[in-house]
């Protein structure tokens, strides 16, 4: 039996795997009933997701996790442990970012292992580059140009995210091949350093980062279209250097200030600034604010 996959029992096949490892206890007596579902590879695909969703009626399963099982999220784990990230500055060894598929993966493979392999694991695989599904939902729907969308919540953005991803899938799978997941993760480095500066900057009282960050990614996708005559940023640069230029850098912080400007102003009646941020009105008022690509960037752009 190959790719064994627990649709309805993970929690008690987990606890008893633990009690067996970590506190010695003898399994000897006990049973677990099961169902054996034998999917043939070609329905894999379509079938598992429908089994995942209708055995877990009993409990809440959130869609991101029963949204798991789709080609697309397997493509994504697949090159993720494929693609090896170059070397940050200063640094010999490539790493991974790791996409996390299944709720917790992350953490399940690293308790396996010695103290040892759990150190060259997470030295290969850095906390600080594990993406989940979630996050990736938050940070491709920004670049989509969904700002208000992302500002609903993970679980309503990403059930946005999930029906774009299905109907791009349908169309045309072999878009999400290498050089998508390379440029699924500069825009991630962008995002995550996006994240990091805001906090940092003088015009920022505190409060909204994470609207402020996704409505300023989403500006910079809309300046590129509006202004760079078909020019965008150079996704394969980023992901070389695994990090922003400087001159990518000043340009969002720029637009990170305006945008701050726009969600923390809401319009008469709406001062609820987190409600505020949900609306489409907010981001057709962010699109109207004009702010010029910088001389540095403009330099940058490629075809």
């Amino acid at each position: 039996a190959t790719d064994l996959q627990i649709v309805n029992g993970g929690q008690t096949t987990a606890s008893l795997t633990f009690a067996k490892r970590k506190d010695g206890a003898d399994l000897s007596s006990i049973f677990v009933q099961m169902k054996l579902s034998v999917v043939p590879e070609e329905l894999s695909g379509e079938l598992i997701p429908k089994i995942s969703e209708y055995a877990n009626k009993q409990n809440k399963v959130s869609d991101s996790d029963l949204f798991s099982n789709h080609e697309y999220h397997r493509r994504m784990e697949e090159l993720s442990r494929r693609l090896k990230a170059p070397p940050r500055p200063g640094s010999q060894r490539s790493t991974t970012w790791f996409y996390e598929r299944a709720k917790g993966q992350y953490r399940i493979e690293t308790a396996k292992m010695s103290p040892a392999e759990k150190q060259r694991f997470e030295t290969d695989n850095p906390k600080s580059q594990l993406l989940t599904k979630t996050d990736l939902a938050k940070i491709e729907n920004s670049w989509r140009g969904l700002p208000h969308e992302v500002s609903k919540g993970a679980q309503k953005n990403f059930d946005i995210f999930s029906k774009y991803i299905v109907t791009e899938w349908t169309v045309r799978p072999l878009q999400f091949n290498d050089e998508y997941f390379r440029t699924v993760i500069s825009h991630v480095i962008v995002f995550r350093e996006l994240e990091r500066l805001v906090p940092k900057e003088d015009w920022y009282d505190g409060g909204y980062r994470a609207n402020v960050v996704t409505y300023s990614v989403a500006k910079l996708v809309r300046m590129l279209e509006e202004q760079a005559g078909g020019m965008t940023i150079n996704h394969q640069l980023i992901w070389k250097q695994q990090s922003m230029s400087p001159a990518l850098m000043e340009q969002l912080k720029l637009i990170a200030r305006v945008m701050y400007g726009v969600i923390t102003t809401p319009e008469e009646g709406r001062e609820n600034v987190t409600e505020w941020c949900k609306m489409e009105l907010a981001w057709q008022r962010a699109q109207q604010k004009r702010i010029d690509i910088l001389p540095a960037l403009a330099a940058e752009l490629i075809s």
